[in-house]
């Protein structure tokens, strides 16, 4: 009667939704995607899944890279939350299920879309540590344009040889293994046995535990991460790789970094990896400690861009400032490789401070963006060089749909503006608090206090209030939940200037900076028309260069 029950609850809960299975979409976005059933039972949790804790991963996978498929088993450790008797886990529907095996007895389950249901042949009573078994194997899906459309890529060397990865960051780690996957949803840590042929090299994140020879002409590559890591941060590469070793000396300590090139870039890598220490500084000095020392720091080479995978980061830029060129030409002023500084600072904005829900991704992407410009800006010690890399990226944003839109919806905001909007939000945010003391402190406490955790956008701004004092939900509601830019619009006489906010909400009350015959003047407009004494023939700017604002002349 038990087992009855549950199935109608389950076809209950899974009716509850209508629409498709279509992947959230990467990119320039337009509007934001209507909810599907299928991103309505992985961005939701449920009480199939908030009914218990995932703590360990235990994940093993052959993989035969001629028939681009893969057969494996996920052993699941987990905590109950409450009395179950049935939950969610998560797998890709075209991967097929053989088995799910629960002491050692075989369990009932049901599928629909990527959710599957197990349903358990006792209950499991609560705060109970229990495991269960899922074997499976099929074709995993392939990456269309990797990173942004993800799933496996199988290529080859230069020398003609395979050549393997995976990215799964808004397509989840559900794409070739099964999980609970949702973005909030990390264990203590994982153990991963990746079999490949045995003139291969399989990587993965954390540290190397052992190396087996198998039947077969095969080999096991055992990996273990420490840590807690979100689902779409774990992978496997596979290819001829040769380890590139590096060490980073602070505080009387030796840190050990242990990087992954193709056999005929070793000696590349190992002089072009050093960038890599430079970077770890820069990000600690002004956002906390790398908080995987334990399972180290690596780059992997890649047959794709690059992902920010926690402890092994991929990178695929061919070794070079793009085009080849390290000039003052190109926003990244000859000076660092653009991609290691990006994946490597989402150690921080991602890895280890998560947004609790994929729509405030903008904590990941557009802080990484901006931290870029005060890379620069520590660099060359030079305010105006970080706002010169802010403006190369201007041109990119839209303006078409809010930053942060609907949670529980495995919205993964990968948009255009997620990345560079915000980036500019947050240099906004700095020239309206004017006062840098409080704003370097505001990001490095921000991140110190909440690593490895999961925040939201509002946290954010509760940590900008009590540093500050002052309320911004205003500067939030405005940038982040509309796709509105401000506007300024202004006119002169020979004695007034003239000034009013439009296309903004009705609370709207940012400082604005104005600069006067090349003296800056602060104003607080208004949606009504104010104005301030001027000398005729004065010369005046919109500063638009500090503030998020689209100045607009009147006639």
């Amino acid at each position: 009667m038990k087992k009855k029950y549950s199935i109608l609850l389950i076809c209950a809960f899974l009716i509850a939704c209508s629409g498709g299975a279509n992947a959230r979409p990467h990119g320039s976005q337009t509007e934001t995607p209507e909810l599907t059933r299928n991103n309505y039972l992985m961005g939701f949790l449920n009480e199939y899944r908030s009914s218990y804790d995932v703590t360990y991963y235990d994940i093993n996978i052959d993989f035969n890279i001629q028939e681009k498929l893969i057969d494996g088993f996920v052993i699941i450790t987990a905590k109950s939350l409450v009395d179950i008797d049935t939950l969610q886990v998560d797998l890709d529907k075209n991967l097929s299920i053989t088995k799910i095996i629960h002491e050692n007895s075989s369990v009932e389950y049901s599928r629909e879309e990527d959710a599957v249901m197990v349903m358990f042949n006792e209950i499991i009573n609560k705060d109970k540590l229990f495991d269960f078994t899922v074997h499976y194997s099929g074709k995993p899906q392939g990456a269309d344009n990797p990173p942004w459309s993800g799933g496996f890529t199988w290529a080859k060397d230069k020398n003609d040889r395979d050549w393997v990865a995976v990215s799964c960051e808004g397509e989840g780690a559900r794409i070739w293994w099964p999980n609970k996957d949702h973005i909030t949803e990390e264990p203590d840590s994982v153990r991963m046995a990746f079999t490949v042929p045995s003139n291969l090299v399989s990587v993965g994140n954390g540290q190397l535990r052992s190396v087996l020879d198998k039947e077969g002409n095969k080999t096991t590559y055992e990996w273990f991460v420490n840590n807690p890591i979100n689902n779409y941060n774990i992978s496997v590469q596979i290819g001829n790789y040769v380890s590139v070793q590096d060490t980073l000396i602070k505080d009387n300590k030796v840190y050990y970094m242990d990087h992954y090139v193709l056999d005929y870039n070793e000696e590349v890598g190992k002089n072009y990896f050093i960038q890599a220490k430079e970077v770890i500084r820069f990000y600690e000095k002004y956002f906390g400690e790398y908080q995987w020392w334990n399972d180290g720091y690596k780059l992997i080479e890649v047959p794709y861009l690059g992902m920010e995978h926690q402890s092994a980061v991929t990178y695929g830029n061919g070794f070079s400032i793009y085009n080849g060129l390290r000039s003052d030409s190109w926003p990244m002023y000859g000076v660092m490789d653009p991609l290691i500084i990006h994946e490597t600072g989402h150690e921080w904005f991602g890895n280890s401070v998560t947004a609790i829900d994929p729509t405030h991704i903008w904590i990941h992407e557009g802080l990484q963006v901006y931290s870029e410009a005060l890379y620069f800006e520590d660099k060359f010690n030079s305010y105006p060089v970080s706002v010169d890399y802010l403006k190369s990226i201007k041109s990119r944003i839209q303006n078409k749909i809010p930053i942060v839109g609907p949670e529980d919806e495995n919205y993964w905001a990968l948009n255009g503006d997620t990345y560079m909007k915000g980036a500019w939000v947050m240099h906004t945010l700095r020239s309206a608090i004017n006062d840098d003391s409080a704003w370097f402190s505001i990001l490095k406490e921000f991140m110190v206090e909440n690593a490895k955790s999961h925040v939201s956008t509002e946290d954010f701004f509760e940590k900008v209030k009590e540093k500050t004092g002052s309320d911004y939900s205003y500067f939030s509601e405005q940038y982040f939940y509309t796709p509105n830019q401000p506007e300024l619009e202004y006119y002169q006489t020979n004695s007034s200037f003239y000034y009013r906010w439009n296309n903004v909400n009705t609370n709207f009350i940012m400082p604005m900076g104005i600069l006067v015959n090349g003296i800056e003047k602060r104003v607080l407009p208004t949606q009504e028309f104010q104005s301030f004494d001027i000398k005729e023939h004065s010369t005046i700017e919109v500063m638009d260069w500090k503030f998020y604002v689209k100045p607009v002349q009147k006639d």
